[in-house]
């Protein structure tokens, strides 16, 4: 390696971020390069990291104090989960709801009222901004007035020669990636009290919301300059300098050359007059350029649209399959005049995807099918075929509008299981799996026939699929018969982050089970349209200017589950139809939890009256229920009316709201960021060892602080795969890691498939869109194993990361394999061996901390999935479900479901502070045949229950735990052996005796729902709540638990 001094160059640069109090951009700090080491590799180079790309390694030693006065600067779109305050002013802002996403960009803010009315939770630091708000999250993520801020040394390095170090600047957020802070890392010392926080470390995981667009650095081709122009004899630049250029940059500049004027006049004041005249030269450059950069990134930057798509789909016999497919290649314009209903549906159907009338289900033909920013004029439904996924770019969400001359016979605009001739749908809607929609806006608004119900997406549909970050215009028309989105039927699921406005019906909707997070509805006649459920959980839900918030008033709806929401100006808030005494008993079963009310005259009208006054001001529901309640010693106790609230843990509601953090797109990431496994070397073709490959990949991800784009395909792993702190994965097309191998073969030394992070690690990661499989049999696989202390501020993320066991191409663990074998009593002699796969599915260790799972799917498969095996029923005997030890807790469940495991589904032991809702299980279906005894014997230590002959497995166990908290439950058990005997409304016999069990802990249950279980609760070995107390159509519901 060759090295040498290049003291004969001055790099000179400046860091520009933009403050936007007054509109104008101004001019922070200027830093001095004033050493730097150019690097080469060897002839032949060595194996990475070194390449044959000469890196330059800036160094800086300064010493230097000034004093700045900074205000909120930040443009950010971020997520406010936690704040509540009452807030009063005058004219046409709309007001900042609580939880859906908001721009801090303080100029457009220009007319909000100066100060808020009251604040009511958390602790607000002073700002010189007063309409700034802070969230309670975090309050790093804003700066303060600083007074005498200083350092003593900085040091850092830059790639190529393109960048240049820089000091960091106290404006970095905790919720902004690491990779945006300044790569030097100079201490802060300061004597002020509010001296910032230190920059993020490189484990810490990107935010998922967009941050500043401002420059961290000058372009290179401005540093470069710089660089390039100024004498070797200038070494340094003094105190008073900075402290000048940074006073000057405090003020207003209007425009670039001024900005570039304030810094160089400061600058070249100090130098010799030797260089001033290229040290200002080299300074109005850099300035200019970065000024005039520090505008959003463009709409054609999003790196997926940009990164090399490589995926594959091994298993479908077209080699020249696409699983990414852009819509513009299909001829669509985006141009909001060109009809692209042809088009799109091109893209969507192309290479023989898995469409309605033609295919029952099949996971060979993923696809990912991507809109451009623009505006997709449609005519007619759009269909969303089996297994596709259609994503827009996050940050420019193009429009899907339905043209003035929509096909009037069409209901829906995006149409994901379409009605057959005989009035069956495409694909059954228990068994639509694992395809999403996201950044998308629908516009209805150009259609004004009420000839029918027009719909902007039809979404019957089940687990594993999600609707995130979509937009729905409908018609304010006082006739108008619109609704946003439809489900009448169904297994789901999550749905999140969507913003309706207009329509009769915003949101017209049935389905067995669903969690509905950070939801805005806008003047529609009604926001929530409820016709059927068994259990719901709402949760961030915000409504505004409709004729009644959410509508339960059909005896169909069994329970429901509403947190941390606010209605506002809305007549009514919550309607429900049941009687009481009701038949079925339990129906309407209600709980509302921290419920903020403004102008909402009738909180709560029952079938013929108003029971719960609401008022023309602000008000709160603490807690309000409806139902039968228990204990461990009474019940059922039928109530109706106020009810203590959950006494929420700080470290799970910061602020009094539950924590939640909306899946990550990494909009704002550059394409240089992320590092592709094909492009590393894994194969992803269901065939090679891809083990090294992932593990080599993954640590140089974390190390280099990029993010892993792990492309579509089948990843064989025959060892473990090794997550470490700090990583950012994101899928493409749900990829699969498929565990393979008598390494996970040893049922007595389970071994994990993949590891997120190793015990005593500390840090967190963010991880989505994957799924983690295993191949034949393999009794000693651990599928997912979370290891990590990560911090509650800021905890670890998976969003969309299922695990499936069997049931798929490539598995070998389908219907030839693992039929059914319902007339063959099985014994622990004659179980096929084949088909035992997967010890245990998800493991939160005892050391782990810190971690949110949304819309998480842990599923051993009870039907083949594939073509031809119409969807047949399978025996799959995997021993354990999800399984959570932590002792720290702070867990957080979203739309989570666990579904035919031997043993357990969930199993909580030795822990606290877990928040889950919505919750769903189903029993194995094989069982009582053969039943939980076999084929994993019981394991003391792993806290395994142990069973009778004849006894079906836990649907929820909870052990010597406290401060669980159940926001809605199902639990269910639909076969006896394969048979639905047991589930028949006659009042025959149920599947089996016990399903939830609560041993030595404290627990509070909200809108538990059971299917097949003749006692619903079981509490230190004795049932309490028997479902025939509780019946409610299908299900048998209680409202509220508490131990």
């Amino acid at each position: 390696m060759r090295s040498h001094s290049l003291q004969s160059l001055l790099g000179l640069s400046a860091l520009l971020s933009v403050v936007v109090a007054d509109g104008a951009p101004r001019v922070e700090y200027v830093t001095v390069v004033v050493d730097e080491t150019v690097t080469k590799c060897p002839s032949p180079p060595p194996p990475p990291p070194c390449s044959e790309t000469p890196r330059i390694t800036s160094t800086l030693t300064i010493s230097k104090t000034y004093t700045v006065t900074q205000t909120s600067k930040r443009t950010n779109t971020k997520s406010w989960p936690t704040k509540s305050w009452t807030r009063g002013w005058s004219g046409s802002w709309p007001f900042p709801s609580g939880s859906s996403s908001e721009s801090n960009d303080v100029a457009s803010w220009s007319t909000r009222p100066s100060t808020w009315t009251t604040r009511t939770t958390g602790t607000w630091p002073t700002h010189s901004d007063s309409s700034s708000e802070v969230s309670s999250e975090t309050s790093s993520g804003w700066e303060t007035s600083v007074s005498s801020k200083s350092w003593t040394s900085a040091s850092g390095s830059a790639s190529s020669g393109a960048e240049t170090s820089t000091v960091p600047h106290s404006e970095v957020s905790s919720s902004a990636p690491a990779s945006s802070a300044p790569s030097s890392s100079a201490p802060y010392s300061s004597a002020s009290s509010s001296a910032p926080s230190s920059v993020p470390s490189s484990s810490a995981p990107a935010s998922s919301v967009p941050h500043s667009s401002a420059p961290s650095s000058v372009p290179s081709s401005a540093a470069s300059s710089a660089a390039s122009s100024v004498p070797s004899s200038v070494y340094s630049v003094t105190s008073s300098a900075i402290s000048s250029a940074s006073s000057a940059g405090s003020s207003s500049v209007a425009s670039s050359t001024d900005a570039s004027s304030a810094v160089s006049s400061v600058v070249s004041s100090t130098i010799s007059s030797a260089v001033s005249s290229a040290v200002s030269s080299a300074v109005s450059s850099a300035v200019s350029s970065a000024v005039s950069s520090a505008a959003p990134p463009s709409c054609t930057d999003y790196w997926l649209a940009n990164i090399e798509h490589q995926g594959l789909a091994p298993y479908q016999s077209n080699s020249n399959y696409r699983v990414f497919r852009n819509v513009k290649n299909f001829n669509a314009k985006g141009d909001g005049v060109t009809d692209d209903t042809a088009a799109i549906q091109a893209a969507i159907d192309a290479d023989n995807t898995c469409a309605s009338g033609v295919c029952e289900g099949s996971t060979v033909t993923p696809a990912l099918v991507y809109f451009p920013p623009g505006t997709y004029l449609v005519k007619g439904t759009i269909v969303q075929n089996y297994y596709v996924s259609l994503l827009g770019n996050p940050s420019c969400p193009p429009t899907i509008k339905a043209a003035s001359d929509w096909n009037l016979n069409n209901e829906w605009v995006l149409d994901s299981n379409p009605y057959l001739p005989g009035g069956a749908q495409s694909w059954g809607s228990t068994n639509v799996f694992f395809r999403s929609t996201s950044n998308l806006i629908f516009d209805l608004t150009a259609i004004t026939s009420t000839q029918l119900e027009y719909t902007g997406i039809h979404w019957p549909s089940s687990q594993a699929t999600s609707l995130i970050n979509i937009e729905l215009k409908l018609s304010t028309a006082s006739n108008t018969r619109q609704r946003g989105i439809y489900i009448e039927n169904g297994s789901g699921g999550y749905i999140g982050d969507i913003v309706l406005n207009g329509g009769a019906n915003a949101l017209s909707i049935g389905n067995q089970q669903f969690t509905f997070r950070n939801i805005t509805i806008r003047n529609a006649q009604t926001a929530v349209h409820q016709f059927w459920s068994w259990g719901w959980t709402y949760q961030g839900i915000q409504i505004e200017n409709c004729g009644v918030g959410f509508d339960f008033s059909s005896l169909g709806v069994a329970s429901i589950t509403i947190t941390d929401s606010e209605i506002r100006n809305t007549p009514v808030g919550v309607k429900f139809g049941a009687t009481s005494p009701s038949t079925p008993v339990a129906a309407n079963s209600l709980i509302l939890e921290n419920i903020s009310l403004f102008n909402v005259p009738v909180a709560i009208q029952g079938p013929s009256s108003t029971v719960l006054a609401g008022s023309s001001g602000g008000s709160t529901i603490a807690a309000w229920g409806r139902g039968n309640a228990y204990t461990p010693t009474s019940g059922p106790n039928r109530f109706q009316g106020p009810i203590i609230p959950n006494t929420r843990p700080a470290s799970l509601a910061p602020g009094g709201k539950y924590y939640a953090r909306s899946k990550p797109y990494y909009a704002n990431e550059p394409l240089s960021r992320f590092l592709s496994a094909r492009s590393a070397g894994a194969a992803g073709d269901g065939v090679t060892d891809d083990t090294d490959a992932l593990n080599d990949l993954l640590a140089e991800a974390a190390a280099s602080n990029k993010i892993v784009f792990l492309d579509a395909g089948y990843y064989v792993v025959t060892s473990t795969i090794y997550i470490p702190p700090g990583s950012r994965i994101v899928g493409e097309a749900l990829p699969i890691i498929l565990s393979s191998g008598s390494f996970f073969a040893d049922e007595s030394n389970p071994k994990p498939v993949v590891q997120i992070g190793r015990p005593g690690e500390q840090g967190s990661i963010e991880w989505t869109d994957t799924v983690v499989s295993t191949r034949g049999a393999q009794p000693g696989a651990i599928l997912i194993e979370y290891n990590l202390d990560s911090p509650l501020s800021k905890p670890s993320g998976l969003w969309e990361v299922h695990v499936r066991i069997g049931g798929f191409a490539g598995s070998e663990l389908q219907l030839a394999q693992c039929a059914k074998t319902p007339n063959t009593p099985i014994t622990a002699d004659n179980i096929p061996a084949q088909c035992i796969s997967g010890f245990l599915s998800f493991h939160v260790t005892k050391q782990a901390s810190g971690l949110l799972l949304e819309n998480c799917w842990v599923w051993v498969a009870d039907h083949d999935l594939e073509i031809g095996a119409h969807n047949q029923q399978i025996s799959i005997f995997a021993g354990r479900g999800l399984l959570i030890e932590s002792e720290k807790g702070g867990i957080w469940l979203y739309g989570t479901g666990v579904e035919h495991h031997q043993l357990y589904e969930y199993q909580l032991v030795g822990t606290k502070d877990v928040v889950m809702g919505q919750i769903q299980t189903e029993s194995a279906y094989y069982q009582p045949n053969p039943d939980a005894t076999i084929p994993f014997a019981p394991q003391s230590s792993w806290h395994d229950p142990v069973f009778q002959t004849g006894d079906y497995g836990w649907g929820l166990r909870v052990v010597d735990s406290h401060d669980i908290y159940v926001y809605g439950a199902g639990l269910y058990s639909f076969f006896d052996n394969y048979s639905t005997h047991c589930v028949a409304e006659d009042g025959s016999p149920r599947c089996q005796s016990e399903i939830a069990s609560i041993e030595n802990s404290h627990v509070s249950i909200y809108n538990l729902n059971t299917v097949g279980a003749t006692n619903m609760i079981t509490v230190d070995g004795t049932p309490k709540a028997l479902y025939t107390d509780n019946y409610n159509n299908f299900v048998a519901s209680l409202a509220l638990f508490r131990s």
